[in-house]
């Protein structure tokens, strides 16, 4: 059966988005996307409708399937009122990034740079498009952290949260260079076992000294 052919439109993203991975938002240049996906400015313009439009789907087509999955997780673990464990909310938050990197066409380190990329660049605000479901998942990790932690001032759930994020963050844009600084002490761990530590450092983080105690 022969592959099928892909768009203009297909082309133009996945240019886009091995370049970000690369070089990140500021570096990425119009001429350099059309270059690479060997197409012109006026395709660009017709499917788009400018580069920051085009940087901004690129960013909904990463974030958003991430947070609804995120929340999906999350209301399993809540249904019917339960309270979720602190351990099973950080699986929630940070399980579907793997998922996706399964799901990706993308080669798994380019992909992590992306979402990196999409995530902690602080000259790309996020797109309009993306804002309603990322202040639902929010909202409901936060009402489930609090239900988990209530003796926590609100504060340093949102806080931890925070940490958290960077955590996740870090490990998705510079695994490789834990590798090269080590020289290759720190192992080859799949990402499956790096989502276990990052759980397992992440929820330490959440416990009061005298629960990491007893």
């Amino acid at each position: 059966m022969p592959a099928e052919k892909v768009t203009t439109k297909e082309k133009i993203l996945n240019a886009t988005e091995h370049l970000l991975a690369e070089r990140g938002f500021d570096a990425v240049s119009l001429r350099d996307i059309t270059n690479r996906a060997e197409v012109n400015v006026a395709a660009v313009n017709y499917h788009f409708g400018s580069k920051e439009k085009l940087f901004e789907a690129v960013q909904c087509q990463c974030m958003n399937p991430i947070n609804e999955q995120r929340i999906q997780l999350l209301e399993s673990l809540t249904a019917g009122g339960q309270v979720a464990g602190i351990r099973d909310i950080l699986d929630a938050f940070m399980r579907p990034f793997l998922t996706m990197t399964i799901q990706s066409e993308l080669k798994e380190q380019v992909f992590y740079k992306l979402m990196g990329r999409c995530l902690s660049d602080q000259h790309q605000d996020i797109p309009d498009a993306a804002l309603p479901l990322l202040d639902k998942m929010v909202a409901d990790f936060s009402r489930a952290i609090s239900a988990a932690l209530p003796h926590l001032p609100v504060d340093q759930q949102l806080w931890r949260l925070h940490y958290s994020f960077g955590v996740m963050i870090h490990t998705l844009m510079y695994a490789d260079t834990v590798q090269k600084l080590t020289k290759g002490a720190c192992g080859e761990p799949d990402m499956e076992q790096q989502l276990e530590w990052m759980i397992d450092f992440c929820h330490a983080g959440f416990l009061n000294k005298e629960e990491m105690t007893s």
